[in-house]
Order: structure tokens, then C-alpha cells, then sequence
């Protein structure tokens, strides 16, 4: 196993976390304006926070795309663009894998 299949595969291990973890602090940080500036209740606000909290893996990019202050196009760009960008990662590494 060379080294390039270490790499690629310890970064189709990490990248999900990190997608997840940039996910979450722009939807937080979103939210936070949104409670500041008076668009979002507070209640709805604790709402949504702690449903991104328990279902970290669907709810941020639900509030992204659905609800977020952010452009919708902006919020959708940034799920799909992690989407895509952790398909890709998977398909080299697999494709290094095949290989070796």
C-alpha cells in the first residue's frame, strides 16, 4: 500500500466529520444572526439548534437550503458542494484501491 492510498484513505475517513462540522457552525452561525437581527423567534431558534445538534447529519443542510438568512442558492451550493466533494474522495480512493 503506498503512501497516496494512506493519504486518500484516512481523508475519506475524516472528510465526513469535517463536511458535518462546517455544516453545523454555518447553520449555527446563520441562526445566531438570524436571532439577532429579529427574523427567527428565540424559541424557534432553540428549536432548530437543538435539532442540528441531535441530527447533526440532516438538519443543518435542511436549514441551509430551507431556512437560513444565506442566499438559497449559497446554502444549497455549500451541501451539495459537500456532497460532491465527498463522492469524489470516495471514487479515487476506490479507484486507488482497485488498482493496488
Amino acid at each position: 500500500m503506498g503512501a497516496i492510498e494512506v493519504v486518500m484513505g484516512l481523508y475519506s475517513t475524516v472528510l465526513p466529520f469535517a463536511v458535518f462540522g462546517a455544516w453545523l457552525a454555518l447553520a449555527l452561525w446563520d441562526l445566531a444572526g438570524a436571532v439577532r437581527d429579529g427574523a427567527v423567534a428565540r424559541g424557534g431558534a432553540i428549536g432548530w439548534a437543538l435539532l442540528m445538534l441531535v441530527v447533526p447529519v440532516l438538519a443543518p443542510p435542511i436549514y441551509l437550503v430551507t431556512a437560513a438568512r444565506l442566499p438559497r442558492w449559497l446554502g444549497a451550493t455549500f451541501v451539495v458542494g459537500g456532497i460532491v466533494g465527498y463522492a469524489v474522495v470516495l471514487l479515487v480512493t476506490a479507484a486507488l484501491g482497485a488498482t493496488g
